[in-house]
């Protein structure tokens, strides 16, 4: 992979050929790249606070994403970073969190095992989980695309 220290633009992004990266020399960490497709990601490297390298891939080239807004959102990504954040486990996070029918299915687990406890610390009367049922099915489920 050839890579090269530039300020990126249009012209240097489109100028890209097949296994090339670029580095923006204005934004310390910012990159472009193209692989072995047509389309081109933007990124930014960084270091934690404990050392560790992480990649985080902003997006592809092209709506909303063209070089100067990359490169803001770069700064921004860089930014956090200084804070004390890691931009990079919080995508990962999200990615890798519950959805809301998951949640749903795990309340109904607990239902059946008898662990979901009232205010007085007794399981729930099964008139009281048949109304869960019914505001889950009515508000949550059927907004969450399940």
């Amino acid at each position: 992979m050839a890579t090269r220290t530039v300020r990126i633009g249009l012209r240097e992004v489109r100028a890209l050929q097949r296994d090339d990266q670029l580095f923006d020399d204005a934004v310390r960490g910012f990159w472009a790249r193209r692989r072995s497709g047509p389309s081109v990601t933007y990124g930014v490297t960084y270091r934690t606070a404990e050392g560790r390298q992480r990649r985080y891939t902003i997006g592809p080239h092209g709506p909303p994403w063209t070089p100067d807004m990359a490169r803001a959102e770069a700064l921004r990504i860089l930014g956090e970073k200084v804070r004390g954040g890691d931009p990079a486990l919080v995508k990962k996070a999200t990615r890798q969190a519950h959805t809301m029918s998951q949640l749903c299915d795990l309340y109904w687990s607990g239902a059946e095992k008898g662990r979901l406890l009232t205010r007085r610390r007794e399981p729930k009367k099964a008139s009281t989980l048949l109304s869960d049922q019914g505001r889950i099915n009515k508000h949550i489920l059927r907004y969450s695309g399940t």
